[in-house]
């Protein structure tokens, strides 16, 4: 997504590997037909930055997911359950990702907690 969002900012085009991100365009950017309400129309560099944002989002909750960190696990799951509307390869890796988080062998790992040593001062996981 990130890529797909820089792609999208410096040449003004959707990337090749994302075209089923055009359908979203297209249906977001037709102007509304009704009398009683303002015509708009949504631009193709209007869909950068909230791609840019996702996909950097990810990279910050899979992070806090590998230190398991609390709100890690929160995340990646709003997150995945939020890429499941990016259809193709998206969708497909969004899938993985919450099959993947729900298989005991991933609560499992997730739900190990060290236990403070003197010699590191506290700095136990937090995830429990």
């Amino acid at each position: 997504m990130t890529f797909g969002g820089l792609y999208l900012r410096f040449f003004n085009q959707i990337n090749p590997i994302q075209t089923l991100i055009a359908f979203w365009i297209r249906i977001l950017s037709v102007p509304n037909a009704s009398a009683n309400l303002p015509l708009y129309k949504i631009e193709v560099q209007d869909f950068a930055w909230p791609l840019l944002a996702i996909g950097l989002a990810w990279s910050g909750a899979l992070s806090a997911l590998w230190l398991k960190l609390r709100w890690g696990y929160s995340m990646t799951t709003f997150l995945g359950v939020f890429s499941l509307l990016s259809l193709g390869w998206g969708t497909i890796l969004a899938l993985l990702v919450l099959i993947c988080l729900r298989m005991p062998s991933t609560q499992r790992w997730l739900n190990i907690v060290e236990e403070p040593d003197a010699t590191r001062m506290g700095t136990s996981s937090v995830y429990r």
